[in-house]
């Protein structure tokens, strides 16, 4: 059985829904008009708060709360969008955010459907029968275009490869159901300790000031520190400095690390590795500060300032602060 659908799967962050699920909502509705199908957010979990936001961009909501739902972990989630699926039939299309969570449970939704998956999508439109996807390929080297013939298609979408919708005219309608999950499942959750240092996740933020090696040493990420909260921003980190035991693992950007596209991408002291122009290199505008005029950083960048980032950035700090005053 099928329905004619196209579903979001909604993640929460902090207390809040995340901004690249606001975007699957533009992403969905854009889809949803071209087919003349409905648009549909799907929250597991969750507090009324959320399924209101929900309601605010998409005409329907459902809601899945039951014991077991919460905290999120993928075996269990899966088994709740399965119930879904077999309450109320397979939608055409099932999009989720390519986080950590997106990409664990989305391939084994997929293979739990018996149908293909795409991951990292920057794309996606109708192409006949199917829904085709443009996704990065080769380390971000090149890009493919393929088509998902069987449904429902499921695709995980990089951040900032859509915009955020409108408001309704008129809110959704948020419909409750009741998910019974089993209470062993094979897993129990032992510990949850979060690594973020930052008051913004990287990936969420419209703003990333991100800091390498270049920087001489973990004190004058302060520096950078500051300069975010100027831009309402986050920090962002390559993984030198991970590796370095100067920040935490959940600033990296990179292939290794969080793949973003923020509006502003500034990279201070950044050499401009693969590995890590991988993870930043759909930002919309790139600003590059490195002494070196040389480092690879610069044929990334939109705009590129040669010189010391610890003269730059307190300049550029206080600039900031005056244009505002």
């Amino acid at each position: 059985m099928t329905c004619n659908e196209i579903w979001v799967i909604a993640e929460t962050r902090k207390g809040q829904l995340t901004r690249s699920t606001n975007q699957l909502l533009g992403a969905a509705r854009k889809l949803a008009e071209e087919k003349n199908i409905g648009s549909v957010a799907v929250l597991v979990g969750g507090e009324q708060v959320h399924a209101d936001d929900l309601a605010q961009k998409v005409p329907l909501v459902l809601w899945l709360k039951g014991s077991g739902v919460e905290p999120y972990d993928a075996v269990r989630h899966l088994q709740a969008i399965w119930q879904l699926i077999e309450s109320r039939g397979e939608p055409m299309v099932i999009l989720a955010n390519a986080s950590a969570s997106g990409l664990e449970f989305m391939p084994r939704l997929a293979v739990r459907c018996g149908v293909g998956y795409a991951s990292y999508s920057v794309d996606a439109w109708w192409d006949g029968a199917g829904l085709a996807v443009r996704r990065p390929v080769f380390g971000g080297r090149a890009y493919e275009e393929l088509v998902l013939l069987k449904k429902p298609a499921i695709l995980t979408v990089r951040p900032g490869a859509f915009s955020i919708p409108e408001n309704l005219a008129d809110p959704g309608k948020i419909e409750t159901l009741s998910i019974d999950l089993p209470g062993d499942m094979g897993l129990s959750l032992v510990e949850r300790k979060s690594t973020s240092s930052s008051k913004k996740d990287v990936s969420e933020a419209v703003c990333v000031v991100a800091g390498g090696r270049g920087l001489g040493s973990p004190e004058n990420f302060k520096l950078l520190e500051e300069l975010a909260d100027v831009l309402d921003g986050a920090v962002g980190v390559s993984r030198a400095v991970v590796d370095s035991s100067w920040r935490p693992h959940d600033e990296q950007v990179g292939k290794s690390g969080k793949t973003i596209s923020p509006q502003l991408y500034i990279a201070c002291g950044i050499s401009g590795a693969i590995h890590h122009v991988l993870g930043m290199n759909t930002s919309k505008v790139v600003v590059a500060i490195n002494k070196d005029p040389e480092a690879l950083i610069f044929k990334n960048a939109d705009y590129g300032l040669v010189g010391d980032v610890l003269e730059v950035i307190p300049a550029l700090i206080e600039a900031l602060k005056t244009d505002d005053r």
